[in-house]
């Protein structure tokens, strides 16, 4: 299998920016205030032959006029321009052309013929092309923000490609309020050359990407995909949310990017033989990277539960058993160590619940004794997290006396939320201790699922099913981890 190194793409030396404007509104003038605002650290070379600058950086009328080398060229000029704009770039020997311009196959016949045209160009210069129809890319070691929202993703372990520039970014807009960072991003748009398992490859072999996340609508299920795949799931797990699934889905993506989606059944297939976790919806995706990035792989499908009170026990016990965990009896060791914790009528059983004991120290000691508990892979800790979701209403107004009580109630609030929270600190040593998932799951504000994430690397949602179905596909990764 043929595998294209692509780190001049991902960490240009230089960059030019072919049609670059200074209208706001144009794509050429906020894809470069992104470059700009992000502090790409190469040298950036805007290009238009009737600006002597834009922004403060200095124009050339052509890339033949950029002094120097130029590792990429982003080109946002109309269609029918793109084809002469391959021969200059390649004559200047530029090695990669991102055409963020559209109306090629995804509009119909003659795109097509064009499309293919500015590929054949391209291949005769030695160059290779990302798009067309691409929303850009990005790479946090240089700091290149080359996209065309203006969307300044976290850095982190993550790398996604996208076979729809928006779903793309919006995982990026995500990853910042879940507080998921990216290392690298790209939208392939209609791969009329580099296609997404270009893009998988070399991600397969980027030291910084932990995780591989996937949008994808369209591929050929040929020979070089599933192996690739599975040789990288091996290593490292892909996340894919896969789009088309229906016939007008099908249809929309070959209207919107030119892919050919084919059955959803058959890639579902495809996907588990390889070992690619498919997400059950884009949300889905999220909170899968969440953990995959965050989190040990579970060995087994055995979860154990805590909770405050019985009926969210309920909801997470048959969410784990619609979903496939399982729930294993409590031993007695356990169960004779909880004893002594929580009153005498306690159930005794798994899910565990605390009959309502507000305690904090005493769901720290839960905690500990799940944690040495060797016949479970995980734990999902109901509302565990000690600070809350809204300060003291300021509307409140009464007496004298009320509002000394308010006053003090407010301050109390207030200390609370601003101390760590031991029970996150906990959660995050067992994971280290124990080389087990414990997922959270709180009511807090999305705020304090995303400060235990950034702040802990405790991993957190507000609604049980939705870990549940989380922990599932992190054990199904650990089962083909164990048979490959």
């Amino acid at each position: 299998m043929t595998e294209i190194n692509l780190d001049r793409l991902f960490n240009p030396e230089s960059l030019a920016m072919i049609g670059a404007s200074d209208t706001p509104g144009k794509w050429g003038f906020i894809i470069l205030m992104n470059i700009l605002k992000g502090g790409f650290r190469g040298r950036f070379y805007p290009v238009n032959p009737k600006r002597e600058s834009i922004l403060g950086v200095p124009c050339y009328p052509c890339i033949a006029d950029v002094p120097g080398p130029v590792d990429a060229v982003l080109i946002t000029t109309p269609a029918h321009l793109v084809s002469g704009l391959i021969d200059e770039c390649g004559a200047k020997g530029v090695p990669y052309a991102v055409v963020v311009t559209s109306d090629f196959s995804e509009a119909g016949p003659e795109g097509a013929r064009l499309e293919r045209e500015i590929v054949a160009k391209a291949a005769g210069y030695g160059m290779r092309v990302i798009g067309p129809n691409t929303m850009g890319l990005f790479s946090s070691k240089p700091s290149l923000h080359a996209l065309m929202p203006p969307v300044m993703p976290l850095r982190g372990s993550v790398s996604m490609f996208s076979q729809s520039g928006n779903v793309g970014v919006q995982m990026l807009g995500w990853g910042i309020n879940e507080g998921v960072g990216f290392e690298k991003f790209i939208s392939s748009g209609n791969e009329g050359d580099l296609n997404c398992e270009d893009y998988l490859a070399y991600f397969a072999h980027d030291p910084d990407t932990r995780v591989i996340l996937a949008y994808i609508e369209g591929v050929e299920l040929n020979s070089r995909l599933v192996p690739l795949a599975r040789r990288t799931s091996k290593e490292k797990p892909i996340l894919v949310f896969k789009g088309g699934r229906t016939e007008i889905g099908r249809k929309a993506a070959a209207s919107h990017s030119g892919s050919m989606a084919g059955s959803a059944a058959v890639y579902s297939s495809v996907f588990r033989q390889t070992g690619m976790v498919e997400a059950p919806s884009s949300q889905g995706l999220m909170d899968c990277a969440k953990a995959f990035a965050a989190y040990p792989i579970p060995k087994g499908y055995r979860v154990g539960i805590l909770t405050r009170g019985g009926g969210w026990g309920v909801i997470t016990a048959d969410a784990c058993e619609e979903n496939g965990l399982i729930i294993p009896k409590l031993p007695e060791a356990q169960t004779r160590i909880l004893d002594g914790i929580l009153p005498k009528y306690w159930n005794r059983d798994n899910p565990v619940d605390m009959v309502a004991v507000i305690s904090e120290q005493t769901y720290l000691d839960c905690l500990e004794v799940l944690a040495g508990w060797d016949g479970i892979d995980a734990v999902i800790a109901l509302q565990g997290s000690a600070r809350t979701a809204d300060d003291f209403p300021e509307t409140i107004r009464g007496t004298p006396e009320l509002m000394a009580a308010v006053k003090t109630i407010r301050a109390f609030l207030n200390a609370q939320n601003d101390r760590s929270d031991p029970i996150v600190e906990c959660m995050a040593e067992l994971v280290r201790r124990t080389g087990k998932p414990f997922i959270g799951v709180n009511t807090c504000s999305a705020e304090e699922h995303r400060r235990s994430y950034l702040d802990y690397g405790v991993v957190s949602y507000p609604t049980p099913e939705r870990a549940v179905r989380v922990l599932r596909l992190m054990a199904d990764y650990g089962r083909f981890l164990g048979s490959a």
